[in-house]
């Protein structure tokens, strides 16, 4: 009786079981009863399957649509591995994920269409248009039309089976395709629905672009329990808020960067019903969570990486925690917390893989084992096997631990400042400076400096109308730290440069202070 575990397996229940309910909507677009939705899965997993493409690999590039969203059911559906692309890479950059992800069919939005039609055609990769708007994806809707939309079971064999090939962001070298299970991505997709606290009358807002590490499991999660999806292509603080107000949202997911943006002054709403709100990307900003709560947003933190599912830690309160003022309850939310009910073994250990003291001070790095660790990199055993050392899975992140077992991120390996033998964390750093009223983003990286190596350096984004001046926010930090640790120069810029899923890009930071020399440190 035993059969494979997959998240297919979530969708499947939700398309049986609530047939009337509203599956998928989007702003200006249609919307779809899950009776619908049934029928849009069951065709482009025939389509697929008609064009020969059954277990073949499959790139879908979409922004937050529904047409991107059909694809994560439809496609493993079909018995082929789903490749979700970034939406704002170069066609470099794609020339190089589908090369070696070895796709054969690739679904891509129209809006999308011109950034990747000559790299497609010089790979002879087959493409299918998706989209109605300016009529460019007619021939998709037909193509579905085409097929029978009765019922079709998955065609999942093993539940070990790679469902997706989610690339990584490549910011030090080629980008690595990280291969999940099916049996991968049902275990974290049934965490994010226990601790989210979805159900049949839950509204998904899709904040979180689809393509990073498959949503964090929003692709799936919320179609188990007969949830609503609302697609949301262009992720704008109007945007999100119109479509709050507009399907009475009630939970999201976001990077603390479109948190901020929700924050910010100049367009921050007070909603009118409590939304569930995860973050996870980089560590966020107690101020951040605080203004959150009390534009009525109920802020849960998650930690993780693409290549374990993603997610495997929470900041997890008591009851006593939870009844503490915001300004108590912020700091303890901003920490990344305990490991979570299906993660396995999630530990901070030193180089020689004993675990640190749990004193608060202690640096080691977080490494994992356990289920929902990445089957290995598409076509890159080098890499698997230097992540997999040990046993574990070293995710890079250098942490603490506190007494009460609570873990805190510090810092990313590549990211910790070593000035003059101390090391300084820059999200440490980062945290103050969020704490003073006009910055809006902060941050730090190492510069170069003749008499201590490398310094701490500020890159800072203020609130519209708001003015700070260095020294305001060097006097700001020495407030609250010790005066190594206080940025030795700021740069003041309009925004500062985020991956598409939200996470501060600090190799470019660093790099326009590195330009033609070279780092002394790790």
């Amino acid at each position: 009786m035993k059969t494979p575990l997959t998240p297919l397996d979530l969708v499947r229940r939700g398309l049986k079981l609530y047939p009337n309910n509203v599956a998928v909507t989007e702003p200006g677009g249609p919307q779809f009863t899950y009776r619908e939705w049934a029928r849009r899965v069951y065709q482009l997993a025939r389509a697929v399957q008609a064009a020969g493409y059954a277990g073949r690999h499959v790139a879908v590039l979409a922004p937050n649509t529904h047409g991107g969203l059909l694809t994560y059911s439809a496609v493993p559906w079909a018995g082929s591995v789903l490749v979700p692309l970034n939406t704002r890479l170069t066609p470099e950059e794609y020339d190089f994920q589908l090369r070696h992800a070895e796709v054969k069919l690739l679904l891509v939005d129209e809006s999308l269409h011109d950034r990747v039609a000559k790299v497609a055609g010089d790979q002879g990769i087959e493409m299918w248009v998706m989209g109605v708007a300016n009529g460019a994806g007619k021939d998709f809707e037909a193509r579905l039309a085409a097929q029978d939309d009765s019922p079709l079971p998955p065609a999942v064999q093993d539940e070990d089976d790679t469902i997706t090939i989610n690339f990584t962001s490549g910011t030090t070298s080629d980008p690595k395709g990280v291969m999940l299970t099916h049996r991968n991505c049902l275990l974290n997709a049934i965490e994010t629905l226990y601790y989210f606290k979805v159900d049949q009358d839950s509204v998904y807002l899709h904040t979180l672009p689809d393509f990073h590490a498959n949503g964090w499991g929003g692709v799936w999660s919320p179609f188990g329990v007969g949830a609503t999806h609302v697609c949301l292509p262009a992720v704008r603080a109007d945007a999100a808020y119109d479509a709050i107000e507009r399907y009475s949202v009630t939970h999201l997911s976001a990077a603390p960067t479109v948190l901020s943006m929700l924050t910010d002054p100049a367009c921050a709403r007070k909603v009118t019903r409590e939304i569930r709100v995860a973050t996870a990307g980089s560590p966020p900003h107690a101020r951040t969570i605080a203004d959150m709560n009390n534009l009525g947003f109920h802020v849960i933190q998650v930690y993780g990486l693409t290549e374990v599912s993603p997610l495997i830690t929470i900041a997890e309160l008591s009851a006593d925690q939870e009844a503490l003022p915001i300004e108590r309850r912020a700091p303890l939310i901003a920490k990344q917390g305990f490991e979570m009910l299906l993660a396995g073994e999630v530990e901070v250990m030193d180089e020689h893989l004993s675990s640190i003291p749990h004193d608060g001070e202690t640096l080691g790095e977080i490494m994992v084992r356990g289920n929902l660790v990445l089957k290995g990199y598409y076509r890159n055993p080098e890499a698997t096997e230097k992540a997999m050392q040990g046993g574990w899975f070293h995710t890079g992140d250098v942490a603490v631990v506190h007494p009460d077992g609570r873990i805190e991120i510090r810092d990313r390996n590549k990211d910790v400042i070593i000035s003059g033998g101390e090391n300084i964390s820059s999200v440490e750093v980062e945290g103050v400076l969020y704490a003073h009223p006009a910055v809006r983003e902060a941050v730090v990286v190492a510069m170069p400096d003749a008499k201590w190596g490398e310094v701490p350096c500020a890159f800072i984004a203020l609130h519209a109308g708001q003015r700070a001046t260095p020294e305001e926010l060097t006097q700001h930090v020495r407030a609250h730290l010790a005066g190594f640790k206080t940025p030795k120069h700021y740069e003041f810029r309009d925004d500062l440069p985020k991956t598409a899923s939200g996470k501060f890009q600090k190799f470019i930071l660093r790099a326009e202070l590195w330009h033609g020399k070279a780092r002394g440190v790790n």
